[in-house]
């Protein structure tokens, strides 16, 4: 039986090299990253990036894991069924809702992200490092920036709700309590029982840069319970 592969998603206004501090620290020679477009590549040093067909065509399940608005994303493929029969998943910094709505007042209000859309049409690189700033990461420049993968991935945290597209049974999530985009309380609304949220006490928004260790070692635990459960 073939291995689960490591797909990773990274989140909003971030591309493939986000995870370089965590996959350092895992050494995993399979783990593969998807790049969702919001920026331009650096020219080196970043994890080949493959297409989510690719992935598709080697008909191997995968551990897909997803950081913010990857996670949101990997949830909404396994909806539409594209995922290879048998995958697993693991959440990082993430939600399975991110704007408010009823019954789900946990999320941020919808005039916010609205609010930075409008400035991407404006000032791309402002909106984009005003987060990527409000995350604890550098700023980019502007031209990285791809304003209408940008706005697609704003409109997703808008409008989308993948609840009742999460796996059955146990899901693990690893949070960080000093999280201010994916907060605490949106992560329990987002993951109740029989959800297993595992928290970084100290943590922000970008566990697998600055907390790679503690990443590294709930991957990995993560990915050897789920080969012998298989």
């Amino acid at each position: 039986m073939a291995r689960l592969l490591p797909v990773f998603v990274h989140g909003w206004a971030f591309g493939p090299e986000f995870w370089q501090p965590a996959l350092a620290q895992l050494n995993w020679a399979d783990a593969v990253t998807l790049d969702l477009g919001f920026l331009k590549p650096e020219a080196s040093g970043v994890t080949k990036a493959i297409t989510l067909d690719d992935v598709c065509q080697k008909q191997q399940p995968i551990l897909g894991i997803g950081h913010s608005l990857g996670f949101m994303w990997l949830m909404m493929q396994r909806r539409q069924g594209v995922l290879p029969a048998g995958s697993r998943f693991a959440g990082i910094n993430t939600f399975a809702c991110f704007a408010s709505r009823e019954g789900f007042s946990e999320g941020v209000a919808p005039r916010i992200v609205q609010r930075m859309i409008r400035g991407l049409g404006r000032e791309p690189a402002a909106v984009v490092n005003d987060f990527r700033q409000r995350c604890g990461a550098s700023p980019v420049f502007a031209a990285r920036c791809q304003p209408e993968k940008l706005v697609h991935g704003l409109d997703l945290l808008c409008t989308e709700d993948v609840r009742a597209d999460l796996p059955c049974g146990s899901l693990d999530v690893l949070a960080g309590r000093q999280d201010d985009i994916a907060s605490p309380s949106m992560t329990k609304a987002s993951f109740p029982a029989p959800a297993h949220i595992k928290w970084v006490e100290n943590g922000g928004h970008l566990l697998p840069q600055t907390h790679p260790v503690e990443c590294a070692w709930f991957l990995e635990t993560l990915r050897n319970r789920m080969e012998q459960q298989r």
